[in-house]
């Protein structure tokens, strides 16, 4: 009875120091390790959030397009990731060679997005060297078939306003390497609806009459840059109705507001006597 009691007492003994050497071993092996382990995910973790966010941000803005965020975000995580695995490993080898691989993986992860990294090297190029490249410049660019008015150049690319008032993105690093011709003399055409009461003419063409004093109107008044070239289509007409798109080249890339706003006060006050009815219709 003895025997078996002191057996008894040995085995839980044993198993009782076995526990605090793994305790201990925890403690002094694999204690700091993890702690290390989980402080560098929490470290990636918030960074690749605020990157995201960050990117977010600037596509909200209207900064990159989403396609480029996408990139971006791939590019940045692949190189975190890649740097985190090796610098673990290196933590817990000292191995240089470690280190030789981490800089032969950047290098590949470059290299395979070497157009991003050439936007943005010419981004800063066009700042220092390219006063043609500011905003609200005229340009064309010959090879592309592009013309218009840079509104803004970002980190990545440089937005266009062409002169059918579409948005055109061009990459920086075609920016820099592309032929650039600075306009000083672009035209732009404002459309125009016009209704005005068939005028009583005694003989002549009405509808002649009307392109006649249209362009007049605009050539006097030193609103459009070429009266001849203002184009007077009819739309619609009856006895009493005559409805005109009348298109009309004026000075800019764009027309501005005041520009816009001037030319149809003009047309108003000189066709008073037509009941005229202007507005302002987009191109096509």
């Amino acid at each position: 009875m003895s025997s078996n009691i002191t057996a008894q007492t040995l085995s839980v003994d044993n198993v009782t120091s076995f526990i605090s050497q793994a305790m201990a071993f925890v403690k002094a092996q694999l204690l700091t390790p993890l702690l290390q382990l989980l402080i560098v995910f929490i470290i990636v973790y918030l960074f690749l959030r605020a990157v995201k966010s960050l990117l977010l941000r600037l596509q909200k803005r209207d900064m990159i397009s989403s396609t480029l965020s996408e990139q971006i975000y791939r590019l940045v995580s692949l190189a975190t990731y890649a740097v985190t695995i090796i610098a673990l490993i290196y933590m817990f080898t000292s191995a240089r060679e470690v280190l030789y691989v981490l800089i032969v993986i950047l290098a590949v992860i470059l290299l395979s997005n070497w157009n991003i990294i050439a936007d943005v090297s010419a981004y800063y190029i066009m700042l220092a060297f390219k006063q043609s490249h500011r905003a609200a410049t005229l340009v064309e660019l010959p090879r592309l078939g592009i013309k218009g008015k840079i509104i803004g150049t970002g980190l990545f690319y440089t937005r266009i306003r062409t002169l059918s008032g579409k948005i055109a993105y061009v990459p920086n690093h075609v920016i820099v390497s592309e032929p650039i011709v600075q306009l000083t003399n672009v035209q732009s055409t404002v459309m125009l609806e016009i209704e005005v009461d068939a005028p009583r003419l005694e003989k002549g063409n009405p509808i002649e009459y009307l392109e006649k004093i249209v362009r007049s109107i605009l050539g006097e008044a030193r609103l459009t840059t070429r009266p001849q070239e203002v184009t007077v289509l009819v739309t619609s007409a009856d006895s009493s109705r005559i409805r005109l798109e009348v298109r009309v080249p004026v000075m800019g890339a764009e027309p501005r507001p005041a520009t816009i706003n001037s030319i149809i006060a003009e047309l108003i006050d000189e066709l008073g006597d037509l009941s005229p009815s202007i507005r302002l219709k987009p191109l096509a």
